[in-house]
């Protein structure tokens, strides 16, 4: 009563705190919507990026309620002169398979019939040294920049910072040969898959420009059946001669990938001694398996089951005993 009577005194009657009250509840209720109108809104623009990047176009814009931390990949570590310190496949069973993974500056074939999971080891490999911050150069002429960013999406999401950074590098001799707009603004655009000297060149440069900030790199050239097709054998093997000589000096592991079964004639076998080795993918009825020639000491270099899932693949049971 004695407060009622001081409140009164003073000009506040209690009506006015009973509209201050609703009031300060209806300010509550509307922060409280803003709140999770907010969310909903930062929920649904981070679906619409994973959308876009799926489908290979870039999320920059000005719909970004929040911007994230801006992707900065540090260089790795320089290796000591003369390391064989190994390098990861980006596959955990591959690299034991391995002992550990390759060495710097090996240039490996990955060969085998589509969906035999080939591309699923390159994939891997990608993602794997992009985590690792290590530079990666594709070379595509057999699919689109768009398809091979959505497929790495799914094992290593900053993909499009990665590329905008040049952490992943691209050489396109695909968009041309099928008359189609690259997908990439960033990726560097030959006119045709038989202009080798042009490939040569680009390649040489992206990889001095790599080398001024880091002390190696990595490729994946997919794949190698366009050149079998096109060029005579005597060029297609002094080309890939300065090519993986190149790259063995640069200290950078190299992954190329053939199609068995599209040519005639089995180019893995004219030109497996310029390689360091060979991981051959085949399909038997329904099974997939996987063996290693070269690349050093393995586990075993028998054929061995692997079971392919989404975005990587296991493999059945292999001798630990180390084979040269």
């Amino acid at each position: 009563m004695e407060q009622k009577a001081k409140l009164e005194g003073e000009g506040i009657m209690p009506q006015d705190l009973e509209q201050l009250k609703q009031l300060i509840e209806e300010l509550r209720k509307i922060e409280e919507s803003m709140r999770r109108n907010i969310e909903s809104a930062m929920t649904l623009d981070k679906r619409i990026s994973e959308t876009l990047t799926r489908i290979g176009i870039s999320s920059e814009g000005p719909r970004n309620l929040q911007k994230e931390k801006t992707y900065v990949p540090r260089p790795p570590a320089k290796p000591v002169e003369g390391s064989l310190e190994k390098v990861s496949v980006g596959v955990e069973k591959v690299n034991e398979l391995l002992t550990g993974g390759v060495r710097p500056g090996m240039n490996a074939l990955l060969s085998g019939p589509p969906f035999s999971g080939k591309y699923v080891l390159a994939w891997n490999f990608i993602a794997a040294s992009l985590d690792e911050g290590v530079p990666v150069v594709v070379i595509t002429t057999d699919r689109d920049i768009g398809e091979i960013k959505y497929e790495l999406s799914r094992i290593f999401r900053n993909v499009d910072e990665a590329e905008e950074t040049g952490l992943l590098r691209f050489i396109d001799l695909y968009s041309r040969t099928v008359q189609q707009k690259p997908t990439s603004k960033y990726a560097a655009v030959i006119d045709s898959t038989s202009n080798i000297s042009s490939l040569i060149k680009v390649t040489e440069q992206i990889g001095n420009d790599i080398r001024a900030n880091y002390p190696y790199y990595r490729v994946v050239f997919t794949s190698l059946n366009v050149f079998v097709a096109e060029l005579d054998d005597k060029i297609l093997v002094k080309f890939l001669q300065q090519f993986t000589q190149k790259r063995k000096m640069e200290n950078a592991v190299t992954f190329f990938l053939m199609e068995e079964g599209q040519n005639e004639k089995r180019p893995s076998d004219a030109i497996s001694y310029i390689f360091d080795g060979m991981i051959e993918f085949k399909t038997d009825a329904s099974r997939n398996l996987l063996r290693v020639h070269g690349l050093g000491n393995v586990r075993s270099r028998d054929w061995i089951e692997l079971y392919l899932n989404e975005t990587s693949f296991d493999l059945g049971s292999f001798t630990l005993e180390k084979i040269r």
